[in-house]
């Protein structure tokens, strides 16, 4: 393990040395591209009706143009809870992008005769953009998760993308007064995609204000994903998934997660009104 971190501490000297730097307009732009989106409205967040492909494509024009660009993917507890939360719903509102993460939020879609194609969740959207990234030679910044758990998804993402460029990480235990030393560090690198794993909704705060002060081409926020990644946190199987029941394993693996998981009917109850009342907005 020591030779491994060596070998990488060895690799990461060197591409922060001589990355390239993402292009620079010198503003920050915001939604400025012609790639139409049609989007489906569920409880008032509207939810892009598109393919992983489709957004992997989104996600190369906005990195080529240099555009700033906030990307969410959504499942049905954080919808929920914008519904219930007004600020939140507008700072979901103002991402310029938001996928369907979780079954839940693909049968509301269904149920509301705005269907999406399929469901595009972060961690699959993240192992895509490695990918994408290695070929393209973008830089990557990874933040959030304990400090050993970041450390071992870098070591462990670079142990199947050899060519992957990750221009530095910071785990997510930082306190306020430390936000604009971590945001500094971030914008010394300049990556093309910044990986935000501080949960939701702390993760689109996050976002939201680093957005103001510098520019992003891609800044995504990713949950839990590094637990996977470092191999803490083990996914359904495929079956599973397909089937829409990652959400029931994962209860069973982690039933602390119970109390989350009281968002799913109110949801679902929210999605019925939605459907029955069109456009209503209440919220008893």
């Amino acid at each position: 393990m020591k030779g491994n971190w060596r070998k990488f501490w060895k690799r990461f000297t060197v591409r922060k040395n001589n990355k390239p730097k993402h292009k620079n307009t010198g503003t920050k732009q915001r939604g400025n591209t012609s790639m139409k989106i049609e989007t489906a409205s569920i409880l008032g967040i509207p939810v892009a009706r598109l393919t992983m492909d489709q957004v992997l494509a989104w996600v190369e024009k906005r990195i080529t143009e240099g555009t700033s660009s906030h990307l969410v993917t959504a499942n049905a507890e954080i919808i929920y809870r914008a519904y219930r939360d007004p600020s939140l719903a507008d700072l979901l509102r103002q991402a310029d992008l938001i996928t369907a993460d979780g079954a839940g939020v693909v049968w509301a879609a269904g149920q509301l005769k705005q269907p999406v194609p399929q469901r595009v969740t972060g961690i699959d959207l993240v192992q895509h953009l490695f990918t994408l990234a290695e070929r393209q030679g973008w830089d990557i910044y990874f933040l959030g998760a304990k400090p050993e758990t970041v450390q071992k998804a870098v070591l462990n993402t670079l142990s199947q993308h050899s060519s992957l460029k990750i221009c530095g990480y910071q785990h997510g235990y930082f306190s306020k007064q430390e936000n604009e030393q971590v945001m500094s560090n971030i914008d010394k690198v300049k990556p093309h995609i910044l990986l935000v794993a501080l949960g939701a909704p702390k993760q689109e705060y996050f976002i939201r204000e680093l957005l103001t002060r510098m520019e992003i081409p891609l800044a995504i926020g990713v949950g839990g994903s590094f637990d996977v990644l470092a191999g803490t946190v083990q996914r359904a199987p495929r079956w599973i998934q397909e089937h829409g029941l990652e959400w029931l394993y994962r209860l069973f693996k982690e039933p602390r997660r119970l109390g989350r998981m009281m968002a799913l009917p109110k949801f679902i109850l929210a999605v019925i009104r939605q459907k029955i009342f069109a456009n209503s907005v209440d919220k008893t």
